[in-house]
């Protein structure tokens, strides 16, 4: 049986900031990242799956995701290098 890579339930995982030039040109958008996660549920790759079409809003939100600490995915209940992805949505408030 395997299982997929998630963020850690409880896991401390901050909103990354929005940056200052995209909340002053009122940029908003939602971005796909993929996250390469080991076996200790530290991130070990990031990448942009689909842009938010901002890159600088893609940026922010992959460096501030790749802190937060993950479940790793698991094959027969151990624990497996796997990639999880997450939908990050930036909208001014």
């Amino acid at each position: 049986m395997k299982t997929a890579a998630v963020i850690q339930p409880g896991a401390t995982c901050a909103k990354p900031d929005y940056p200052s030039a995209s909340r002053r040109l009122e940029e908003e958008g939602t971005v796909t990242l993929r996250f390469l996660i080991g076996t200790d549920g530290r991130v070990l790759q990031a990448e942009i799956d689909k842009t938010s079409g901002y890159p600088r809003l893609d940026d922010a939100a992959r460096n501030g995701l790749a802190k937060c600490q993950f479940r790793p995915g698991t094959v027969d209940g151990k624990p497996e290098q796997s990639w999880a992805s997450i939908r990050y949505t930036w909208r001014l408030e």
